[in-house]
């Protein structure tokens, strides 16, 4: 049990935290030792000369990830956090890279999702030397740099390290996460669509991440624009995104549609401003031709749904839920459509199942390309990993401890004995990857307190 305080570190923790959010650690171009782009290499040197200042012994691993270990033990625990974060987006109302400390809380791209747990699970292992716990296995806490986008971190790590015995992500919510919903982020793209003169589509953007929802959506069409405006305002959404239109001259038409930003695996918490924007196409007479057959061929089987409805895929369990259908981003250009769709699907559906269904709606026009997937997880609410976390969050909290299934993919799933510890709190907002994202001081200093007695449980006794 957890006998010391974190008070000694809570400014220091905040101001490391503000720091740390400064960074723009999104993906970008691969460069020479940077394998994840500079911004990612500044978070992971960050990381590395925080733990250092620490005493704290921490490794980068060629760019792709850092760890820093503690204590030793035939036996490893594996702490799994990321420093990677995705773009800014819009409607933010403070610097979304500013690390801003306002009303209790730290703002930032990030704070929640996941520099801010990844600080916490950095401080508990500090107070734990500071304070000479003595453990019986070795905790390896690992800084990913890739979780946002395809994982290649992880794959690097199991190629040339040893892998956790057991192993917990302060990455979503508390108490305990012990099943993950099957992810694929799916392409459809069809290529040869003709540029027409009238009644006819030009571009179309929108979204940045297949993982969120986009709040924002755009096209230009060769259309009349009264025609347009009129249209536009005798139509309802059915999900309450806003339009617009703009007269650009020479009988283009600019169409927009705003929305709400949510996490991709959460799509009925936001407001997709692609769907909105591509039902209402669906809906207006465009010229015969593959771009007005390709756009008819998209809107109606997605549209504003978020669970598949229109093809077979609304699809649940009793463990994880029902399954989750976002279309992250829609583009038309140089004569291709694309859409990138994010799906959540129910741990004891099959992958073919999923397959199967988007054949039989999209073969026939678009070419399907899986771009990335991840098998469900599952770890049994009986095992001694999960039963030591349901009291180390008792025992920091005084409440009940219970396990929950999500949509959401963490590194979790990466090792077969691991689950998802926090880091949000029950009843707490979910405002990772939308605008002015923030974690609670209150919040950061309980979950290090949380982090650093579940290695105590963990590792300071027998399992």
């Amino acid at each position: 049990m957890l006998d010391f305080s974190f008070e000694p570190y809570r400014r220091e923790m905040v101001e490391v935290l503000k720091t740390f959010l400064q960074i723009e650690s999104v993906k970008s171009e691969s460069q020479p030792n940077m394998p994840y782009g500079k911004g990612i290499f500044d978070a992971l040197m960050f990381v590395q000369s925080t733990a250092e200042r620490m005493d704290l012994d921490c490794v980068n691993l060629f760019g792709h990830l850092a760890y820093v270990d503690y204590g030793d033990g035939d036996e490893m625990l594996g702490i799994l956090t990321h420093i990677d974060v995705v773009p800014e987006g819009e409607g933010w109302t403070v610097p979304a890279f500013g690390g801003v400390e306002k009303d209790g809380k730290i703002f930032g791209r990030g704070a929640i999702d996941d520099k801010g747990p990844a600080v916490a699970a950095l401080y508990a292992i500090k107070a734990l030397s500071d304070n000479c716990v003595q453990l019986n296995k070795k905790v390896r806490l690992i800084f990913g740099a890739d979780e946002e986008s395809g994982w290649a971190d992880m794959d690097f790590y199991k190629q040339h390290e040893p892998l956790p015995d057991f192993a917990f992500s302060p990455d979503g919510e508390y108490p305990v996460i012990n099943a993950e919903k099957g992810l694929m982020h799916v392409t459809l793209s069809c290529k040869g669509l003709e540029n027409g003169d009238s009644l006819c589509i030009k571009s179309l953007q929108a979204g940045t991440r297949v993982n969120v929802v986009p709040n924002k959506a755009q096209c230009v069409a060769a259309a009349p624009f009264a025609a347009i405006q009129k249209s536009l305002d005798q139509y309802a959404c059915p999900i309450g995104a806003s339009f617009s239109a703009k007269d650009e001259g020479g009988g283009l038409v600019t169409i927009s549609a705003a929305g709400r930003s949510a996490h991709g695996s959460r799509p009925e918490q936001g407001i997709n401003a692609a769907g909105a924007l591509l039902q209402y196409l669906g809906t207006l007479p465009w010229s015969p031709g593959k771009t007005g057959e390709a756009i008819y061929a998209l809107a109606r089987p997605i549209g504003t749904y978020f669970n598949g409805e229109p093809v077979e895929l609304d699809l649940k369990d009793e463990v994880s839920g029902r399954l989750t259908f976002n279309l992250g981003t829609l583009r038309l250009s140089d004569g291709e459509l694309k859409a990138g769709v994010d799906i959540r699907y129910p741990i004891t559906i099959p992958r073919k199942t999923i397959e199967e269904k988007l054949q039989k709606h999209f073969g026939g026009l678009f070419e399907i390309d899986y771009t990335h997937t991840l098998e469900p997880h599952f770890v049994s609410e009986d095992s001694p990993l999960v039963t030591a976390l349901k009291e180390a969050y008792s025992e920091i909290t005084g409440e009940d401890a219970y396990c929950i299934a999500i949509g959401g993919a963490t590194y979790a799933r990466a090792f077969e004995n691991a689950v998802t510890f926090g880091s949000l709190f029950p009843g707490q907002p979910n405002v990772e990857h939308g605008p002015d994202e923030y974690i609670e001081i209150e919040s950061l200093i309980r979950n290090a307190q949380i982090i650093a007695n579940a290695i105590i449980k963990l590792c300071g006794e027998p399992l």
